[in-house]
């Protein structure tokens, strides 16, 4: 029998967390290949990033939105696409509001995150972690 969907709170709430310890993971992992293991700090950081990116894609879609029905190939098709489609509008929008506007970077960053994560969860949950691929509807 599948599980129930998670409640929109819920997935919230996971997703929240999952940035903790995708951050978390990051930062330990970087330092623990470069300081541990001896790995340059390019290195542990490109390795440590790839492990994040497994870690939040499996985590998005079989704890975070419950899409295990889904294609899995197509979901991690979008799931990359989206990131570094994400990751280049974050850029941007930091440009624009620093650079541009003159905000203060570390308000800039934080807005930028804050609005970026809200619109990751959105998108994920409505159009990347469908459950059924068939259905181009998205969940309520």
């Amino acid at each position: 029998m599948r599980a129930k969907a998670p409640k929109p709170l819920s997935a919230i709430t996971g997703f929240g967390l999952l940035g903790v310890a995708s951050f978390s993971l990051n930062l330990g992992l970087s330092a623990l290949l470069h300081e541990m293991i001896g790995a340059s700090t390019e290195l542990s950081f490109g390795i440590s990033l790839t492990v994040v990116f497994i870690v939040n894609f499996l985590a998005c879609r079989y704890l975070i939105f419950d899409a295990a029905g889904g294609n899995p190939l197509r979901q991690l098709i979008a799931f990359a696409l989206s990131s570094l489609v994400f990751r280049g509008m974050e850029y941007v929008a930091f440009l624009l509001l620093h650079t541009v506007i003159g905000i203060h970077y570390l308000a800039a960053i934080t807005a930028v995150l804050g609005v970026s994560a809200i619109s990751k969860f959105l998108f994920y949950r409505g159009a990347v972690f469908v459950g059924n691929d068939d259905s181009n509807q998205p969940r309520p």
